[in-house]
């Protein structure tokens, strides 16, 4: 027989200081050298000593399967059947035991033991419910054990993954404690708390009133101090994708006032990490969002309009992703850039920042589209694209003076896609039906469903730049007459314009 079956053997039958060492020794020393059809047996030796009468053997079993629950060889399959008896030892041990560290390291146990577990612990969600609830309204003022419990409760949440709400009566006053900063544990609990906010946004079906309730303690936090940027960032992106309009219709005047805040005070890296929000917002709410953001759209342009750094690649992913919200706005919502761009407020703006407004604003805006689109991303270069194709069609005279430009930069996007495209289907087509059927939907956070489907559906994504050109080339022909059309088109050199021929499959 293996030597470890030995041991495992040896864990029942040898007296309390020997077996004490024995399972503290296969917990620190000897966990590598486990033989895959000796873990079942190990599982279960340390799973029937959480059952002993001596609580020391019982914390040392403890320590034990914690080691052997977080090594990477550690087998769920041969776990699953010793979940309950497990987790009911472990609740009982934690009522059994009186130090502090001890009750500690038993709730990080069963923290380890739900993140490897994932879905395999929902059977059990009522008994952790009540467990949790129980060990949140006895560690009143041990900070440090409800710091452990936050982060088993993220854990618990991250496994129920969609059915998370389950829990939701224990879990949601909680949370709603942790995020308050005027809760009298704020200073000990509220990074844990700001983290499993996030978690439970991200994993949450559908947003219920008792989450909408706290988007305001989000502000309260930032305004105090942007530490937790990063998380906090999430936490809105999870409220805007998955609230819908009730969110907007609620909190849409906190929304702003938090954006604003977030955008006059963080760096230029920061600003980077909380542009997409602007971007989501636009495409989700293209009418109701842009009035309410016109303060932040100003920023916008000013970023695009100020110094350029080619040695600043923050300061270049800035202005490339300032350029592309604003594109995205000209798409989605014409009138209104418009609109913002002959704003006397956003004339003031610029010229406070030292910048030249003598030109039009708008075509200052498309002269930037130009001049970036070969240095952006795929997507980003789409945006600008479309928006210059858009530009073809506005009553602005001076457009009919880049409508050379504007059909040079489109003819490169539209051939440079068709190449991608070949690429990209000769890569994938022999893996998309493998991967379609090894796709498991249960396991994916609702958030990240929602993340697709909203890439998916993208307005950006969908439009076809080759159509919008053809057409608005025509409209662009009827607003400035024939004359004046078929002179442009008659100056673009022969190479280009067998180019844009060939890229709107024209004869």
């Amino acid at each position: 027989m293996e030597a470890f079956r030995d041991i495992c053997m040896f864990l029942y039958v040898t007296s309390y200081i020997k077996r004490n060492q024995c399972v503290q020794s296969l917990g620190d020393n000897k966990i590598k050298q486990i033989k895959n059809d000796t873990r079942r047996l190990v599982y279960s030796a340390l799973v029937g000593l959480l059952q002993h009468h001596d609580i020391a053997v019982k914390l040392a079993a403890c320590r034990s399967l914690c080691f052997l629950v977080q090594d990477c060889n550690f087998s769920e399959n041969d776990f699953h059947d010793l979940l309950l008896t497990c987790c009911t030892s472990c609740f009982k041990l934690v009522e059994d035991v009186e130090e502090f560290d001890s009750k500690v390291q038993i709730l990080n146990f069963i923290s380890v033991l739900i993140e490897h577990a994932a879905e395999k612990i929902i059977p059990f969600a009522n008994q952790l419910t009540i467990f949790f609830q129980k060990i949140w309204e006895e560690s009143c003022g041990e900070s440090l054990l409800q710091i452990q419990l936050l982060a088993a409760l993220r854990n618990f949440v991250c496994s129920l993954g969609s059915q998370s709400s389950i829990c939701y009566n224990m879990l949601l006053p909680i949370l709603r404690k942790g995020v308050d900063i005027n809760s009298p544990d704020e200073l000990n609990l509220l990074e844990d708390s700001v983290l499993l906010w996030e978690t439970t946004l991200s994993n949450a079906p559908s947003l219920v009133n008792q989450l909408l309730e706290i988007f305001p303690y989000l502000l309260s936090i930032m305004e105090r101090s942007l530490d937790h940027l990063e998380v906090a960032i999430n936490i809105i992106e999870d409220y805007i994708i998955s609230g819908g309009t009730e969110f907007l219709n609620r909190h849409a005047s906190l929304l702003v006032k938090l954006l604003d805040y977030i955008i006059g005070n963080v760096n230029d890296k920061g600003l980077v990490s909380i542009l997409p929000i602007i971007d989501i917002l636009i495409q989700l709410y293209p009418m109701e969002v842009p009035p309410l953001i016109s303060g932040i759209l100003q920023r916008l342009f000013v970023i695009c309009f100020g110094r350029a750094d080619n040695d600043n690649q923050t300061k270049i992913a800035l202005r490339a992703a300032s350029g592309a919200i604003l594109a995205r706005l000209l798409i989605m919502n014409t009138n209104y850039l418009a609109q913002l761009s002959s704003e006397p407020s956003l004339n003031l703006a610029l010229q406070q920042e030292g910048l030249n407004t003598t030109q039009n604003i708008l075509l200052c805006l498309v002269d930037f589209w130009l001049d970036k689109i070969d240095s952006v991303t795929t997507m980003q270069s789409k945006a600008y694209a479309l928006a210059l194709s858009i530009i073809l069609t506005l009553r602005l005279p001076e457009v009919i003076d880049k409508v050379d430009e504007i059909l040079s930069a489109c003819t490169s996007i539209i051939l440079g896609a068709e190449d991608q495209n070949e690429e990209t289907s000769l890569d994938s087509s022999s893996s998309i039906s493998s991967c379609n059927e090894n796709f498991e939907y249960d396991s994916v956070p609702s958030k990240v469903l929602r993340q697709k489907q909203i890439r998916t559906q993208d307005p950006i994504k969908r439009l076809s730049l080759e159509n919008m050109l053809r057409e608005n080339l025509q409209a662009c022909a009827a607003l400035h007459g024939d004359a004046s059309f078929n002179a442009v088109i008659n100056s673009i050199h022969p190479s280009a314009l067998a180019q844009l021929k060939q890229a709107l499959n024209m004869p």
